[in-house]
């Protein structure tokens, strides 16, 4: 499945480059940079699932993939324990 098909199944934001995504408050984490395009959607895939997993443990309170034509990368906000 496409990643942005998968993002809008699971609710993430995506961005189409790091500076959108820190630029919206959100913390960079991973980075793949996978040969090719079918890589890629793997590389988001696992990103996104490992995201996923960190969000309903409290981790992370939103999430996103960062998808450039080269590269993936996973971004979240982290919980602000202030409140």
């Amino acid at each position: 499945m496409h990643p942005k098909d998968l993002a809008a199944k699971y609710d993430v934001k995506v961005f189409d480059s790091p500076s959108a995504a820190e630029a919206a408050g959100f913390r960079l984490g991973r980075r793949m940079s996978p040969r090719n395009v079918w890589n890629r959607d793997s590389a988001a895939s696992a990103l996104l699932f490992d995201l996923l997993k960190k969000r309903k443990s409290g981790e992370v309170s939103d999430i996103a993939l960062v998808l450039e034509t080269a590269s993936v990368a996973e971004a979240f906000k982290e919980v602000d324990s202030s409140q």
